[in-house]
């Protein structure tokens, strides 16, 4: 093995690690409390008290946890996601919390969370992505889980615009949110909560905000209590463990596994083939299905966002030829390349 590039790689992010705190589930749980669900019953890894909390200090694996939300989505109904990211409060995120409240603007403020994020529990990856008048808040996802991608995604994106509306203390004004899935139903309440246009389908969940409402300066900033709370951040993700740490899943992402083999991605990582293949089965990830997905993923931006010829895409995406791609198109979305790109225009 080459040391010099075992070196290089951070420790991975386990989908058994248990790691994420109770936070993520606040929002579930106010719900489930107004609603009488048999929270004991829904969440048993919660640990929950007599009244309906978590125990202190509580981390569970991301395996525990998404039992627990897909119990929750199953009683609470397509619109669960962003419904209990809007009921998540600035104040129960401890030092991350003083660290963005401490910022000069709602940018600094974003950043500083968007560095932090772990600690809160986040269970996707938000990124922020300037652009010359407006920039994009994205989700991405940490593990390979189809079945709950569109859930969390939601979540997370409305736990995040609520955070920032309490850090703003004022009406936060978005410009427009795109979603994953086809829950055309949750248009109203999407609309209610981000008080913007709403749509779903997209290949990548995301909200974007014009750069001047980043440019929000906030109340109290303090850049003395801010380098305390970036200190404390810095202690409690080395206490449990998160300091470097990456999704398996983020890491072949960031380096286009889609368009890279096994044995290749394998020396990059600095481990050998076997042990990438021991790694993605520990994960739940098919890296055939993975390269797959990736794939599919740019696809469909280029057939809707680009008038790319389909032999332009097959060479895009490392197909051998335009009819390898169609054929791999229609067996994952279920409509030819054609098909899609007529109905996404």
């Amino acid at each position: 093995m080459n040391k010099t590039l075992q070196k290089q790689v951070a420790p991975v992010l386990s989908v058994q690690d248990a790691v994420f705190p109770a936070h993520p589930f606040s929002g579930l749980l106010a719900i489930g409390r107004e609603r009488d669900w048999h929270l004991h019953s829904l969440f048993p890894a919660l640990a929950l008290n007599a009244d309906g909390f978590p125990a202190q200090n509580l981390r569970l694996s991301y395996i525990q946890a998404r039992e627990a939300f897909l119990q929750a989505r199953r009683q609470g109904g397509a619109d669960l996601g962003i419904l209990s990211g809007a009921r998540k409060s600035l104040p129960q995120l401890g030092a991350m919390a003083s660290g963005m409240r401490a910022q000069e603007s709602l940018s600094q403020a974003m950043q500083f969370g968007l560095e932090y994020q772990l600690i809160a529990g986040a269970m996707v990856e938000l990124v922020l992505e300037p652009g010359e008048k407006t920039s994009v808040l994205s989700a991405r996802p940490l593990f390979d889980d189809v079945e709950l991608q569109d859930f969390l995604d939601a979540d997370h994106l409305a736990t995040a615009i609520n955070v920032s509306r309490a850090l703003c203390g004022s009406a936060l004004q978005l410009e427009k949110v795109e979603l994953r899935g086809n829950r055309q139903a949750s248009r109203s309440v999407g609309e209610d909560f981000f008080g913007c246009p709403v749509s779903y389908g997209a290949d990548v969940s995301r909200i974007i905000v014009s750069n001047s409402v980043f440019d929000t300066i906030l109340p109290a900033p303090d850049p003395a209590l801010a380098q305390t709370s970036k200190e404390i951040c810095d202690a409690e993700l080395a206490a449990i463990g998160l300091s470097g740490k990456q999704s398996l899943l983020r890491k072949l992402v960031s380096l286009q596994c889609e368009n890279q083999s096994v044995p290749e991605l394998a020396s990059v990582l600095g481990i050998s083939p076997r042990s990438l293949h021991r790694l993605l089965v520990r994960e739940g990830c098919s890296y055939f299905q993975l390269a797959e997905s990736l794939r599919m993923e740019k696809a469909r931006h280029y057939l809707r966002n680009t008038s790319l010829s389909l032999d332009d895409i097959a060479e895009q995406l490392h197909y051998s030829d335009s009819r390898s791609f169609r054929r791999a198109f229609k067996r994952a979305v279920n409509l030819t390349p054609s098909e899609f790109r007529q109905q996404a225009n």
